[in-house]
């Protein structure tokens, strides 16, 4: 079942996550199936959609907390986060993309 995580990072910019994310590298996260990040007055905001929580858990530790230890640029305190199985999914034609997937 896909696992949303969802973030707000108060005191961070746009510039803050393009910063995380180049340290990251070209090499999508295992398992990531759409990010979407904006901000706006009140911080930034990321909205992640994995195959699973273990997905999800797995970059955490293992990519995206040491990126934010080498880059300085981690949320602070005031973030809060919201995570869920999700139950529906749903995508406008306009934004979908087709791809084969084979069969288990």
């Amino acid at each position: 079942m896909p696992y949303a995580h969802i973030s707000h990072a108060p005191n961070s910019k746009l510039a803050d996550y393009r910063s995380v994310d180049h340290e990251l590298g070209e090499t999508p996260p295992d398992g990531l199936l759409l990010t979407i990040v904006g901000s706006d007055d009140t911080g930034l905001h990321v909205i992640d959609l994995w195959e699973s929580k273990a997905h999800a858990d797995r970059f955490a530790a293992e990519r995206l907390l040491p990126a934010f230890t080498r880059t300085g640029k981690g949320p602070d305190a005031d973030a809060t986060y919201a995570a869920f199985d999700t139950v529906e999914i749903t995508i406008d034609d306009r934004f979908a993309a087709v791809t084969e997937v084979p069969e288990a």
